[in-house]
């Protein structure tokens, strides 16, 4: 929280403090953050009101375009280049780099369902690329996978867990402290996932909870419509929303992101690049001439900078990093590939 309150925001905002702004922003989203350097991000928003004020601006964009529409996506760099007059050599740099994003096709720069430092006083939590496994009081083994948070609260009468963001691995424990033994349940911002016995993963992005169960059972109750449920057995999937959950598919024998590894079958590149950015700093952008080409094989999760360069091996597509934590994949220049 701010010391000072946000300056009016007709005022014109000076250009070192728009090119501290769109810093702190390429910074903060690229996965690297350490608490050190959010301490000092809070330590910069409270040393003056118009440093709060250009922060104000861009959460306030990300607000009015968690619509995820594509057509509204104007970027953080156009939310801040509002703010003052004309660009400085570095601002611009780094605008054109943050603007290219959603031009490129990578609508989740500010698509997520939350700003990333939403998480950071959850129970348990993993930054980009990590991995963290746990166990809980009553012998429950959790593992979370990248880019994670969750909270546990365990009461007298209810083992719950509330997944914030992100995606865990959980196998329940018979809960022997407890005559009758307590329920277990995992909440997300779409609703409710009830284990029955079992193991599973919950997986939370774009609005939406991805449920995939491996043993046993769940039953799923959607946010706004808690008597709708669904059950959803060994060997299947089902996508929960606030207003409803799907019905059960066929789903992955076992999960591959506790292994390591990102498994891709006849993947789109967009969207194996979408699963590739949740590992790694920053974004993996995909040019629309190139989104199409599908790629299968299993890679390795500890050396993406690896798999991107293998990629030009593998698909007729060139790899470039036009800017610090923006990875751009496009066709190849004229008479290559």
């Amino acid at each position: 929280m701010s010391a000072h309150p946000p300056s009016s925001t007709g005022a014109t905002l000076p250009a070192p403090v728009v090119d501290a702004a769109v810093e702190w922003l390429v910074h903060l989203w690229s996965g690297t953050a350490t608490a050190e350097s959010r301490a000092d991000w809070q330590r910069w928003r409270a040393a003056h009101p118009q440093h709060e004020q250009a922060w104000q601006q861009i959460e306030a964009t990300d607000t009015r375009l968690r619509g995820r529409s594509t057509a509204g996506m104007v970027t953080a760099a156009t939310a801040v280049s509002t703010l003052a007059g004309p660009a400085s050599p570095r601002r611009r740099h780094a605008l054109r780099g943050i603007g290219g994003l959603a031009a490129g096709g990578i609508a989740a720069w500010l698509g997520y369902e939350q700003l990333p430092w939403r998480g950071w006083g959850a129970d348990l939590r993993t930054a980009r690329g990590e991995q963290r496994s746990t166990t809980l009081p009553d012998g429950t083994r959790i593992v979370l996978n990248t880019g994670s948070a969750l909270d546990v609260r365990y009461t007298a009468g209810l083992r719950r867990l509330h997944l914030r963001e992100g995606e865990v691995l959980v196998t329940t424990a018979h809960d022997g402290a407890a005559q009758p033994p307590r329920p277990f349940v995992v909440d997300t911002p779409a609703g409710h996932i009830r284990a029955l016995g079992t193991r599973f993963t919950v997986r939370h992005d774009g609005g939406a909870s991805e449920v995939a169960v491996y043993e046993g059972a769940v039953e799923l109750s959607p946010l706004d419509r808690p008597d709708a449920t669904v059950r959803v057995d060994a060997g299947q999937s089902a996508r929960l929303t606030p207003r409803a959950a799907t019905a059960p598919s066929a789903g992955p024998v076992e999960p591959a992101w506790p292994e390591g590894v990102l498994v891709a079958s006849d993947m789109r590149l967009a969207d194996f690049a979408a699963e590739l950015q949740r590992y790694r700093g920053g974004m993996v952008s995909v040019a629309p001439e190139v989104a199409h080409l599908r790629l299968s094989g299993v890679f390795p999760l500890a050396d993406t900078d690896r798999i991107l360069q293998s990629l030009a091996q593998v698909l007729p597509v060139e790899v470039r990093i036009p800017v610090r934590y923006w990875v751009r994949i496009g066709a190849p220049p004229h008479g290559r590939g």
